[in-house]
């Protein structure tokens, strides 16, 4: 009977202290804390983020807690599960970081969650199978699929996977990600397709034309993007990394103007 209890109290250490292992399966839904979230790159446009919390703040302040849920709901990042079920986001970056800092600054957003879909579901690879897997974005660990990592530096440096940064906090801002953003925001262009990380290889296509300055103000933010705008428009839509040039007489601009106005 004492080793009985003895086996049961071993039992209950394990769960306590590694937790339940659960089986997630493509496609699946919930919702996480977004400090919990492992980044897949080194970057992120910090002009991005600052909209964004004024965005989710104005939809707390006009339709509360229920309307940010549904907005993060319908906005829900990718996650690729890895060893002992780690989180590890590949797509919405930005937003979960915009979370992050808002449940830290806001009381009203501390406890709201991060939404998540899950794209794989990998928790059974060991650390070196999970860095193969996700530089060749299969489990084989074999070259020809889409990478679920980008390890690209602030200066184009390939980095190595396990100096990815821990939280989302530990991200450097990239003017040339926030150059990519402002284009978008701005209907100077749009996705034609869509890949992971597609953000950043047109980025890489401004970094090699554009210079800019270490610290951007507003001033530098708005002649940038002055200078992104003409290099685009003569930039061939198939050297734009899946995006294409908008016609400012477009429906597609009309209908973009819309759902700007919605948050969307």
């Amino acid at each position: 009977k004492q080793l009985l209890i003895l086996f049961g109290v071993i039992l209950l250490s394990a769960s306590y202290c590694f937790g339940e292992a659960k089986e997630y399966e493509k496609g699946e839904r919930f919702k996480v804390n977004p400090n919990e979230l492992h980044p897949t790159q080194f970057l992120f446009a910090k002009i991005e983020v600052d909209y964004r919390v004024k965005q989710l703040k104005e939809i707390m302040d006009t339709e509360g807690k229920e309307g940010v849920e549904e907005f993060l709901k319908s906005k829900r990042g990718q996650v690729v599960i890895g060893p002992r079920n780690s989180k590890w986001l590949i797509d919405g970056h930005h937003l979960a970081k915009t979370l992050s800092i808002l449940r830290k600054t806001d009381p009203r957003f501390k406890k709201i969650l991060f939404y998540v879909e899950v794209e794989k579901e990998w928790n059974e690879l060991n650390a070196q199978e999970f860095e193969k897997a996700m530089k060749a974005g299969n489990k084989k660990g074999e070259s020809g699929d889409t990478a679920f990592v980008y390890l690209k530096d602030k200066g184009g440096k390939v980095r190595k996977f396990s100096s990815l940064p821990k939280k989302l906090g530990s991200m450097k801002d990239s003017p040339w990600r926030g150059l990519v953003w402002l284009l978008k925001r701005s209907d100077v262009i749009e996705r034609e397709e869509r890949f992971p990380y597609q953000e950043f290889f047109l980025a890489e296509y401004l970094q090699k034309h554009l210079h800019l300055p270490s610290k951007m103000s507003s001033k530098a933010y708005l002649k940038a993007f002055k200078e992104a705008k003409k290099l685009i428009e003569r930039t061939p839509d198939k050297e734009l990394s899946g995006f294409k040039k908008i016609d400012e007489n477009s429906c597609a601009k009309i209908m973009k103007q819309i759902q700007r106005n919605k948050f969307n």
